[in-house]
């Protein structure tokens, strides 16, 4: 079947069918290819109509790696649509925490559980797992998987009513699918992955990789390689261990606690020197004290009978310090530092890896809207410029936006001040007012996002508006995202980068204008010096642009598309910052957010006459 016969849609939007082109060239070559669309495009039912066509021809399996949990969620939908053009077996999975059944009404930390897990069903304490296999219920849970992709929540509903698993019957699910789509653990995390390509024996070789958002990969791989602990924690860990009774564990923390507090106190800068810090472990407390104090605590099973009797809280924080432990014992090439009361462990180049692992697959496909320039995107990937394809897809015609950059308000560290704020404010507030329609607004921070939101509100105050707080449940998202578009003229306030900003679908003309707040730099650290330092001695000249300056335009770019979702949609977009203007960030601005842009120091009043004049021009 051809790539139109596979199409989910009766036709084509512009530049679709090209992508769709491109990605089974690539995916029959064998290639490495970064693509770029922008939001909105319809980019997901393009490359997977390309992927499964060539799959097909190869008799390959498509793993589609997503970063959040909502985008995979996005492309189930296009999934489902797919099946019904043309039949073929799909699973989508998300971690064991999100599937567990057991867990519903104890307080388990996400970070405890797979030890929660691990010691239930290793003690056979957990009948969900036990019942896996044993009833014809669970074979045919998982064939309904594979025709008809469930949602998250339908599949928790019939596996309670089954007694079953609901991991294991997504994890049974993904042996026969064609197409699996996963968060990226499961595709990179040497912690998850064996559980796709080892326990359900999928060859990379015989598979094609699509990465969504691949821009965020970096970001990704320095989590992998990066932890942190700091003495509040230590402390904390000694806490937990004196409740539950582990003597010997809370001695033990407390040695560590005072060495770990004298290696920082005399320290004379940021980078430890890693191997005199275990010697002088071994010299104080023997050869191997360390790496036992790190089994023991990452095992944790002293207290685990009676977490799960009790019904007591986990042991997160002795746990936390365990797994740091292991990693400080054991990683080689990690380098240590220490900042105000903190240890950190930073793999310098953490995307070292990343060709060699991509190279594993049959072919790979790299989608983002914001890619450019796509030389410094590869190398930021630990990609070789050279040794990539790149396609782009023209997005000249298919909007109609006008962007609005303000250089009278900035959020550098230096200038931020309850004025500056005020101002940022009585901006924001033009905008909303000049709206009939819903309203995005994206803050570089969580700080940043409050204070605008309490002086936004008493500015506005017969708007409905609903704000992102940090460490959102699912469940909880997607209340704020529903309050948002039960009405017209809602305004959503939420961080660049978060969970509103990337993959989420504002359409039906939810959103008019977005406005995008401050440029939010990661905050300099050692952890982030580390990296600069690695890369400027690799030869390297780009590494602020690579590091810093791109990815937080990056989420600026990605928050403005918000309300751009569809061919011929019109939308406003205001940059509230001075180096938006710059012509290094304009130079950098996709083509459909710099086509018609306005720059200058942009008064309430103007901004409110720039928003009639635009809205009113239509016809």
């Amino acid at each position: 079947m051809g790539i139109e016969g596979r199409f989910a849609y009766e036709s084509f939007r512009p530049g679709q069918k090209e992508l769709a082109q491109r990605v089974y060239e690539a995916c029959l070559g064998g290639e490495i290819l970064i693509a770029e669309a922008m939001s909105g495009f319809g980019k997901t039912a393009a490359v997977l109509t390309g992927a499964l066509s060539a799959a097909e021809e190869t008799g390959c399996k498509v793993i589609y790696a997503c970063r959040t949990k909502r985008q995979i969620n996005r492309v189930v939908e296009e999934i489902a649509k797919l099946q019904r053009t043309h039949s073929f077996k799909a699973a989508s999975m998300l971690s064991k925490f999100d599937y567990c059944l057991l867990r519903r009404g104890r307080v388990v930390p996400q970070e405890s559980f797979g030890w929660y897990c691990s010691f239930n069903v290793s003690n056979n304490l957990c009948s969900y797992f036990l019942n896996v296999s044993l009833t014809k219920e669970f074979d045919r849970l998982v064939g309904g998987v594979l025709q008809s992709t469930p949602t998250q929540s339908e599949l928790m509903t019939e596996s309670e009513t089954a007694h079953v698993c609901p991991y294991e019957v997504v994890r049974l699910a993904m042996v026969q699918a064609g197409v699996a789509v996963v968060p990226y653990q499961y595709a990179f995390d040497p912690r998850a992955a064996p559980v796709l390509f080892d326990r359900n024996s999928v060859d990379r070789q015989k598979t094609a990789l699509v990465i969504d958002e691949a821009h965020n990969l970096r970001d990704f791989f320095r989590g992998l390689h990066s932890a942190t602990l700091t003495l509040d924690q230590v402390r904390g860990a000694i806490g937990e261990a004196e409740s539950m009774l582990m003597e010997e564990a809370a001695l033990s923390l407390k040695a560590l606690a005072q060495t770990l507090e004298n290696i920082m106190t005399e320290s004379k800068g940021w980078l430890l020197d890693r191997a005199s810090v275990l010697d002088r472990f071994r010299s104080e407390h023997g050869t191997v004290w360390l790496q036992n104090l790190a089994f023991e605590l990452s095992a944790s099973s002293g207290a685990a009978w009676g977490s799960v009797v009790y019904e007591r809280r986990l042991p997160s924080l002795i746990l936390r310090v365990g797994e740091f432990l292991v990693k400080l014992s054991s990683s080689t090439r990690s380098l240590l530092v220490t900042w105000q009361n903190t240890l950190g462990l930073v793999d310098p180049n953490p995307v070292e890896d990343v060709a060699q692992r991509l190279s594993e697959f049959r072919c790979a496909v790299l989608l983002s809207a914001t890619v450019n320039p796509s030389s410094v995107f590869a190398r930021s990937v630990g990609l070789d410029p050279f040794k990539v394809s790149t396609y782009e897809v023209s997005s000249e015609p298919m909007v109609t936006v006008r962007t609005a950059v303000d250089t009278g308000t900035s959020t550098r560290y230096k200038l931020r001040s309850p004025e500056m704020y005020s101002k940022i404010s009585d901006r924001v507030a033009a905008v909303i007012n000049s709206t009939g329609s819903g309203v995005g607004v994206f803050a570089p921070s969580y700080s940043v996002l409050d204070a605008i939101f309490e002086m936004v509100s008493k500015r506005v105050p017969g708007r409905h508006m609903v704000s992102e707080a940090p460490g959102l449940s699912n469940e909880k998202a997607t209340e704020v995202f529903d309050s948002f578009m039960a009405e017209d003229d809602s305004v959503l306030f939420a961080v660049q980068g978060g969970r509103f900003s990337e993959g989420e679908d504002f359409d039906r003309g939810a959103m008019g204008s977005v406005v995008v707040v401050g440029l939010a730099l990661p905050p300099p650290s050692p952890l982030l010096y580390a990296e600069y330092t690695c890369l400027k001695r690799a030869g390297e000249t780009e590494s602020y642009l690579m590091l810093s300056r791109l990815p937080a335009l990056r989420r600026a770019f990605q928050a403005a598309g918000r309300h751009v979702r569809s061919p011929g949609k019109r939308g406003l977009v205001f940059f509230l910052d001075e180096r938006f203007g710059t012509a290094a960030a304009v130079e950098l601005m996709p083509s459909w957010l710099k086509k018609d842009l306005v720059v200058g120091d942009l008064s309430p009043d103007s901004i409110s006459s720039l928003s009639h004049d635009f809205w009113g021009s239509r016809g």
